[in-house]
């Protein structure tokens, strides 16, 4: 007997959900608290991601709404003007991030623990990515 193979899960254009997620006010509030994941610095907002990235869970935006609150990072102001002032993709691949992978990393770790103990580990994630990239900053700088 053959058996069929459900090939839905695996088309490359699924449908979006049907309900706009809820907002995460306390999320974006807990972001505010992290260093930027491009500069380290600390003084951010939070920035939406507005490109899909399927394999991640973000189906984009949907009409005149902003992306998923899960789908935030915290940015410094100038690195958030950047990230809207050019192609969003090209602008996170300049800086060698994945931002899906990175901003589902630091909801999880949000949702796992007390603030806190968050805060710590997010920070300490994100710190060593940018140890990794080379753009560690300088203690000298404080």
């Amino acid at each position: 007997m053959a058996m069929r193979i459900n090939t839905a899960a695996f088309r490359t254009d699924p449908e979006p959900p049907k309900r706009r997620p809820k907002k995460r006010s306390d999320y974006l509030a807990f972001l505010h608290e992290l260093p930027c994941v491009v500069t380290g610095r600390i003084g951010v907002q939070a920035a939406h991601l507005s490109y899909a990235n399927i394999f991640h869970g973000h189906f984009g935006r949907g009409k005149q709404t902003k992306a998923p609150d899960r789908f935030a990072l915290p940015l410094c102001p100038e690195e958030h003007t950047a990230q809207h002032a050019m192609n969003e993709r090209a602008y996170w691949e300049s800086k060698g991030i994945e931002p899906h992978a990175l901003a589902n990393t630091l909801f999880g770790l949000w949702n796992d623990y007390d603030e806190p103990e968050a805060i710590t580990y997010c920070t300490n994630r994100i710190m060593q990515g940018l140890a990794v990239a080379g753009r560690l900053p300088s203690r000298d700088l404080a």
